[in-house]
């Protein structure tokens, strides 16, 4: 009776813990090996990382609100003067009516803006590589270059560029 009682009323208390603590060790064993594993991927992380910052960086750049505009353009026109190009034409385009995404932050428009110059082929990609690297635009819908009127060494261009807008 008494090994009776003490299977019933504290062997088998016991031997019900002991099987839930092995379940347990059993899950952290499988934590620490994850663990282990994290640990040696951490530098891999941390590339990633930085990586998505400069993206989310480089894509807040192209972003402007819409009293920026003016800026946007003196940048053009001041680039344009630094290489060599003459600007006929800068002229922003209304807003599109229907955003192009709304979230929290706000909803974000595109504006196209029209862009008539005289320049040489080698001003030209010197004035578009520098405003692609200063992030003024966001894509250029159209590019045409024709050869200038009596002037070989110049060409008539006339592109449209989109930037974001985003109305808060």
């Amino acid at each position: 009776a008494v090994v009776a009682l003490d299977f019933f009323l504290v062997t088998r208390v016991q031997l019900g813990l002991v099987a839930s603590l092995d379940t347990k060790i059993v899950q952290m064993k499988k934590d620490i090996a994850d663990l282990m594993i994290n640990k040696q991927r951490l530098a891999q992380y941390h590339v990633q990382r930085d990586l998505a910052r400069r993206v989310r960086e480089d894509f807040d750049a192209m972003i402007h609100r819409k009293d920026e505009v003016p800026a946007v353009l003196k940048s053009v026109s001041s680039i344009a003067n630094e290489y060599g190009v003459k600007i006929d034409q800068l002229m922003p385009q209304p807003l599109s009516p229907l955003p192009l995404v709304q979230n929290e932050d706000g909803k974000y428009y595109s504006m196209n803006i029209s862009i008539r110059l005289r320049c040489g082929y080698h001003q030209f990609g010197k004035f578009l590589g520098r405003m692609e690297k200063e992030r003024l635009f966001w894509q250029l819908e159209e590019l045409v270059i024709a050869s200038g009127a009596g002037d070989l060494q110049r060409q008539d261009v006339k592109m449209n560029m989109k930037i974001l807008i985003l109305e808060k």
